[in-house]
């Protein structure tokens, strides 16, 4: 895809060097960060980063691009397994691609829709990250940006920025204390997203996990265990068979949270890449595939009642406590 709408003047060779020295992300950088987490096996290790050097690659790939088009040909040489989260990483990569090709955040939907629509989830937890990364003196206020996104996702960049704290800070629960700044709704999505972070630095330790969302207000422990299950779900696809065992970890209170969370990251993952979804989703017991399926159903049931009521005010809060009233009980 070469995008042409909106085209501004782009920067000077100059500036383009200077700016693309300044954002790049190596996942070297991250080696001390990894060591920080709780990672009780090496495959959990060389899993969280495969995610990370994923998303850095869609990242940096993305950041230094004059067509997004040849964005692809950077990710087709990353693992399948892990593509999407290049895909992610692709979506932060928008902010500075945008700056350097005189784009405006405008222009996010209409560029991430043409780039690749199947990731849309990815691509605007990846917006997220990018408005976190910004020193407040220059970044533009993030409610205004997120205001004029399609209206079923514009919260989720507020979900990559909540994860985006807890990887960074290790799962320290003193980062959670700005989210309250973006408003309810944001707020509790920043709280998902720092709740699927726990999932990456506790997986290895999910009693760590529990204790960290404990030490929290009770009132946002529903969407931290929302988050555990998306990153489960989406993570661990290929062990999906582990669901019951890590749901046994989960408090009684907040299995249905978690489950909520994962129908999401199951979603996401379908949307992503739905051969490779079905052929990992084949390998477990027949009750779990219904289950998969059941919750997939929920996802879309729910946001076709809030689009068939005309709902457009948080829209994606309003879909997550659709989604959980509609879920079937393990």
């Amino acid at each position: 895809m070469t995008v042409t709408a909106h085209r501004k003047t782009p920067k000077p060779a100059l500036v383009r060097r200077a700016v693309l020295t300044a954002v790049r992300r190596d996942p070297g950088r991250f080696a001390s960060l990894l060591d920080s987490f709780s990672l009780r096996d090496a495959w959990q290790r060389e899993r969280t980063s495969n995610v990370l050097a994923a998303f850095l690659a869609g990242y940096n790939g993305f950041a230094k691009a004059d067509d997004p088009a040849r964005v692809h040909d950077d990710l087709a040489g990353i693992e399948r397994y892990y593509r999407p989260f290049g895909y992610e990483g692709a979506g932060m990569g928008f902010g500075p691609w945008a700056y350097l090709t005189g784009h405006g955040y405008q222009d996010f939907d209409a560029v991430m829709t043409g780039f690749h629509a199947p990731t849309v989830y990815q691509n605007y937890v990846g917006l997220g990250w990018w408005l976190a990364t910004r020193p407040p003196v220059t970044k533009p206020r993030t409610s205004g940006v997120t205001a004029a996104l399609q209206v079923h996702f514009r919260l989720l960049p507020y979900e990559g920025m909540g994860f985006r704290a807890g990887f960074l800070g290790a799962g320290r629960t003193a980062v959670t204390r700005r989210f309250a700044r973006t408003g309810p709704a944001a707020a509790h999505v920043c709280h998902q997203g720092y709740g699927r972070s726990l999932w990456f630095v506790c997986m290895g330790d999910l009693a760590r996990a529990r204790a960290l969302i404990a030490a929290l207000p009770e009132t946002v422990h529903g969407d931290c265990y929302s988050g555990l299950g998306l990153g489960f779900a989406y993570s661990w696809l290929d062990r999906a068979d582990q669901l019951t065992r890590v749901l046994g970890e989960v408090p009684d209170g907040h299995r249905a949270s978690f489950l909520q969370g994962a129908a999401f990251g199951w979603e996401a993952r379908q949307l992503a890449d739905r051969p490779l979804f079905d052929e990992l989703v084949a390998l477990v017991e027949p009750w779990q595939q219904a289950h998969i399926a059941a919750s997939l159903a929920a996802v879309a049931a729910a946001r076709n009642d809030l689009d068939a009521r005309g709902e457009t005010e948080s829209f994606y809060q309003l879909w997550r406590a659709e989604t959980h009233r509609r879920l079937p009980s393990i």
